[in-house]
């Protein structure tokens, strides 16, 4: 009997729980799930300027082998060819692939942070928001490779100037070759990331958006099951009594009473 009583007594307080503390929940998640929309689309605006640097820098690149390739060992004789290949590499290409390599690093710290949020908000029921994989780690990894071969294309431009050594082509074009490769692999990827981004932040929208009645249909259920509960307990506690008692609960002896109670009520109200 104690056990039942005690249960009843913890189901009514889940039902209050359930109803008190509904609006601050729903609050507190509208705004995490604000939050990282906010975040998620400062990401996607950081990826946004991370492809067209690298889609410029990708255009160099062509346009520095193609012309490397084009002059041959005649870039040797003309120092305007330097001069040129010089400019490209080092205030078209460099730049834009360190500052590409800056916003994609932070962006995939930022990535892993949102995961958690993320994961978090598929734990609620009806809710399925795909997580962001750490792909942008690896486009950090080659686009310091790029930056490598850049420095190295840089030094051996000034080498071949300097000194005037042979086969100054193979110099850049055996760099250019796997900076073309890496940078396309990290368009690739940057393109799919703000993809899977987008589709966050429409899900993340929606949620925002049914938050609040997701939030009432669990208080309704919980308030359901509760009651549920009650009715057992509260048939246990009955059933516990009795066996106690020794005899049944005369229930119509106990509806009798209950009416003659109220037609005395009655009586003394119309007197």
């Amino acid at each position: 009997m104690q056990i039942a009583v005690l249960g009843v007594i913890l189901c009514a307080i889940f039902i209050w729980a359930s109803w008190a503390y509904n609006t601050r929940v729903t609050d507190s998640l509208v705004r995490t799930v604000a939050g990282t929309e906010r975040v998620l689309t400062a990401a996607d605006r950081g990826l946004v300027v991370a492809d067209r640097g690298l889609s410029t820098a990708l255009g160099a690149v062509n346009t520095i082998d193609g012309a490397t390739r084009a002059m041959g060992e005649r870039i040797l004789d003309t120092n305007l060819a330097f001069w040129l290949l010089e400019r490209t590499v080092g205030e078209t290409l460099f730049p834009r692939v360190l500052a590409a390599q800056e916003v994609v690093t932070a962006v995939a710290d930022t990535v892993i942070g949102i995961n958690d949020t993320l994961e978090a908000a598929n734990r609620l029921p009806f809710v399925e928001v795909p997580t962001l994989s750490n792909e942008l780690g690896l486009v950090g990894g080659r686009l310091a490779a790029v930056r490598t071969r850049v420095d190295e294309i840089q030094a051996g431009i000034r080498e071949v100037k300097e000194r005037k050594i042979a086969r100054p082509i193979s110099i850049v074009t055996s760099r250019t070759g796997p900076i073309l490769s890496d940078l396309d692999s990290a368009l690739t990827s940057i393109d799919t990331t703000r993809t899977r981004i987008n589709v966050n932040l429409s899900r993340l929208a929606r949620l925002r958006v049914n938050l609040p009645r997701l939030i009432d249909l669990l208080s309704v259920v919980i308030t359901l099951t509760m009651l549920w509960l009650i009715g057992t307990q509260s048939y246990v506690f009955l059933r516990a009594y009795e066996n106690l008692a020794g005899r049944r609960v005369d229930w119509g002896g106990l509806r009798a009473r209950l009416r003659r109670g109220g037609g005395e009520e009655e009586a003394a109200a119309e007197l």
